[in-house]
């Protein structure tokens, strides 16, 4: 009854789908629905076989990057949505002018391709890595660049999350009070997450149709950080109901229990009530200096944290803390990074352009960017998160404190969600995937500002003429 054929079928009847919604909303609208509700529908992908079979597939490494899953969900929703967007709305699609910050995106695309010409056997092939690349992280970026630059359409970008989270309720209840898998199970065949941290402190984490738990929890915890912003930024009428979907949504993060998200949530809710008083420039450098000092530390394994943890009493003593409050799978994402440092790095520059590097040591990299150096390098991991951190960036230090709760904010908010989607990423091997849209729009708000002020500067112009 399930497997492979249900899947494929899936796919397919989503981009007849896909492709009938532009016929019925505006182009900007249709790609919010395709691109969200992919997420929320579709299937995973076609898991390996025996998957489903054991207590832990830890050999599934997720779908930020190209491995032995290469039809998946993080490729097809937003290859429908920018297909449907080119036949239905090739004129806008072709306004997009090309900017500097789109450099890193082609490149971190192409990479897989450049690397084949380097490296010795490859897996996947290249064309088919780089094809993937494009699909998964190129198409949500252009998508961005085009329909989320401008104001309204960030706005509307944040209602999409806010609804995308709401519409999870019905599965956030039943999941979270029968146990997770129970959704995915029923329409496509068992999920080999489905028990992976599904017992919580009070009853269960959902799953829904996600890659797993983890990724359910952050989803609902980033769009509480939307939503809180919609209930904040409301005025009038649209007050009231704005906060009664924020307050749902972050009732819905509670309750997922995910705590590293929820510790997010609230470390993004804060940002947004705190803008106003703090200068987000040197907030930025300060978060700079520490991700990237933090990363070549922990990338280069010159603090010895396993002999830290486990060699030292104030080592023993911390890890004892975390797993007393029952959070012991912080301390073992840390020690599967740290057992694989070396393997990640035995081709620094280039990688080893295979997906499965780790496979003789018998374990694999929790955190993204050890699965990427693994297999893409020191360069491909610059690039996939040098191509979201960017324009976060750049947003950060262009903020006026004066406008960051009025609309002219949105580009912090955005760039808030992008950070802490990377922050989530140094210890999961998935991403927030709706960050590419917010990332692109960060790019195209900065290209249309630049429209607009040189527009404003002819008018005057001409008027003299």
């Amino acid at each position: 009854m399930f497997g492979a054929h249900s899947v494929y079928l899936a796919y397919l009847a989503f981009a007849a789908l896909g492709a009938a919604s532009f016929r019925f909303w505006a182009p900007r609208t249709a790609v919010l629905v395709v691109f969200l509700g992919g997420w929320l529908v579709l299937p995973v992908g076609v898991f390996p076989a025996g998957a489903a079979d054991v207590v832990f597939p830890y050999w599934i490494t997720g779908l930020a990057v190209p491995s032995d899953m290469l039809l998946t969900k993080a490729w097809v929703a937003p290859v429908v949505a920018l297909l449907g967007a080119l036949v239905f709305d090739g004129r806008g699609v072709r306004r997009l002018r090309p900017a500097l910050f789109d450099v890193p995106v082609a490149l971190w695309c192409l990479w897989p391709l450049l690397q084949g010409l380097v490296s010795g056997p490859t897996d996947p092939p290249p064309w088919t890595s780089s094809l993937y690349l494009a699909g998964a992280w190129g198409a949500p970026w252009l998508l961005g660049r085009v329909y989320f630059a401008r104001t309204d359409g960030q706005h509307q970008l944040m209602q999409g999350l806010t609804w995308s989270a709401l519409a999870c309720l019905p599965v956030a209840v039943i999941e979270g009070v029968f146990g997770p898998g129970l959704v995915y199970d029923g329409l496509y065949g068992p999920h080999p997450f489905r028990a992976d941290g599904a017992e919580r402190y009070l009853g269960f984490r959902p799953l829904g149709l996600f890659e797993n738990g983890n990724q359910y929890g952050l989803w609902m915890s980033l769009c509480a950080v939307a939503a809180v912003w919609l209930a904040r930024s409301a005025s009038g009428g649209q007050r009231k109901p704005a906060r009664v979907q924020a307050a749902l949504v972050v009732l819905m993060a509670l309750a997922a229990q995910s705590v590293g998200a929820v510790l997010l949530m609230c470390l993004g809710i804060g940002l947004l009530f705190s803008l106003s008083f703090i200068s987000l420039k040197r907030l930025t450098v300060a978060a700079m200096a520490v991700l990237v000092l933090g990363g070549t530390v922990y990338l280069s394994g010159v603090v010895p944290v396993r002999q830290l943890a486990t060699g030292t009493t104030a080592g023993r003593a911390v890890v004892d803390a975390i797993k007393g409050v029952g959070r012991g799978s912080l301390t073992w994402r840390v020690s599967q990074d740290q057992k694989l440092l070396r393997g990640a790095l035995a081709h620094p520059l280039a990688g080893s352009a295979r997906w499965d590097w780790w496979r003789p040591e018998g374990v694999r990299p929790w955190g993204l960017p050890l699965l990427v150096t693994g297999q893409f390098g020191l360069v491909g991991l610059a690039l996939c998160f040098g191509l979201m951190l960017a324009p976060a960036v750049r947003a950060g230090l262009h903020t006026e404190r004066a406008r960051v709760s009025r609309t002219r904010a949105l580009p912090s908010v955005l760039a808030t969600l992008v950070m802490l989607s990377l922050m989530d990423a140094l210890l999961n091997s998935f991403i927030f995937f709706p960050a590419l849209l917010a990332a692109g729009a960060l790019v195209g708000a900065q290209q249309a500002r630049a429209d607009d002020d040189l527009r404003v500067t002819r008018i005057p112009a001409r008027a003299a003429a």
